[in-house]
């Protein structure tokens, strides 16, 4: 599954030598808002699918940008892929993270990134350093249990910020984003979620016993 994901972030999510793409001066990565019409952005790293926010791999502090999809399965219903693409940079190739979570957890998730500025304000004013609000077990690439925490920052200087935390295969994986790019990913998977569940059929009605007759 890794070397799939792997793969489909190389060729799907980074593009190169397009037209048509909003200049690389243009890109802000600290803009609040999500343009679900643009088709692709021009960043320092390359052109990125989309309209991403900007985080930070703090594991490498290398600089990366969200992608979101939605998935159906047939076991868990249809899942929100939330992704990190980290463009080649610095010597080194380009990698991909991805998060799945079922559609309540999706929503948690989106609710908890939209409560970025206030929760931020709240802790400066209180003086908590780090808050830390789960997402709790969220579906793995195998079905497995994959834990999920989104925690809220507040620095020397009352700058908030948020990190994402994710416990994928025993190994933990942290991704830092402002309060501007918190705000422009919670409407970036909003908008992929409830996309992708307005264009998905109603379940079929149980069978009736009474009708099924009529049709032998």
């Amino acid at each position: 599954m890794k070397r799939k994901i792997s793969k489909w972030f190389a060729a799907g999510v980074l593009l190169a030598g397009l037209s048509g793409a909003v200049n690389a001066q243009d890109f802000d990565p600290d803009r609040a808002t999500f343009d679900p019409e643009s088709k692709f952005v021009i960043t320092p790293y390359g052109a990125i699918i989309g309209d991403p926010a900007q985080v930070t791999d703090l594991s490498t502090e290398r600089t990366g940008f969200t992608y979101c999809s939605a998935v159906p399965d047939k076991d868990r219903g249809l899942l929100l892929m939330a992704s990190i693409v980290i463009p080649a940079q610095g010597g080194a190739e380009g990698s991909g993270h991805a998060m799945m979570m079922n559609v309540d957890q999706a929503r948690s998730f989106i609710a908890h990134l939209r409560k970025a500025p206030e929760w931020a304000e709240v802790a400066a004013k209180n003086k908590v350093g780090l808050f830390s609000k789960p997402i709790g077990d969220v579906t793995g690439a195998e079905g497995d249990a994959e834990h999920l925490a989104l925690k809220f920052v507040s620095d020397a200087q009352s700058k908030g910020s948020v990190r994402i935390e994710h416990m994928l295969g025993g190994v933990a994986r942290a991704f830092s984003l402002g309060i501007n790019p918190a705000l422009k990913f919670a409407m970036q998977a909003e908008y992929v979620l409830e996309k992708a569940l307005a264009e998905t059929p109603d379940a079929a009605p149980a069978e009736d016993a009474e009708k099924s007759k009529l049709f032998k």
